[in-house]
């Protein structure tokens, strides 16, 4: 479902708010996404680091890999049966908790101030706190319904 806001029913991404805002240009954002894919850190040594692979399993995944350059080096472990997908999605989960804020991103590259970048986020968790435009259902009085005809209930946008 789009709702126009926010994008499909959940939530819009930090850097998309900002961009919507015209805080951030297209560019700076692209550049801070970059910037913040280029810093994950690898599955293979996360999996190593947890103790799921050895570096000799992880030489093996590479050199499949080297053949298949399309398929990613998880996939590539639990086709070869050296990582389980509960283990791949254990480890994705990992990668994205260690990610870079994209806040802390546009300070380092002086994109946003420490203060704006502070001020902004505070305004972007609020917002997924309580959206502006709340939509309040209520009842057309009489009058108006037999002019249109209406007799349910309409949603009106306040806000």
């Amino acid at each position: 479902m789009w709702t126009g806001r926010t994008g499909p029913v959940g939530t819009m991404h930090f850097g998309m708010y900002l961009h919507r805002k015209h805080v951030i240009s297209a560019e700076q954002l692209l550049a801070s996404l970059e910037a913040q894919h280029t810093h994950l850190v690898p599955i293979g040594q996360l999996a190593l680091e947890e103790g799921i692979i050895s570096a000799s399993d992880i030489f093996a995944i590479l050199l499949t890999q080297h053949e298949v350059p399309r398929e990613r080096f998880g996939e590539v472990a639990i086709d070869l049966g050296l990582m389980t997908r509960e283990d791949l999605m254990r480890l994705l989960w990992i990668q994205s908790d260690r990610k870079r804020s994209l806040a802390d991103i546009l300070v380092q590259q002086r994109v946003l101030t420490e203060d704006q970048a502070a001020a902004e986020l505070a305004a972007y968790r609020a917002e997924l706190i309580e959206p502006a435009g709340k939509v309040r259902m209520t009842v057309m009085p009489p009058k108006a319904r037999r002019k249109c005809q209406r007799r349910e209930p309409f949603a009106v946008a306040i806000g």
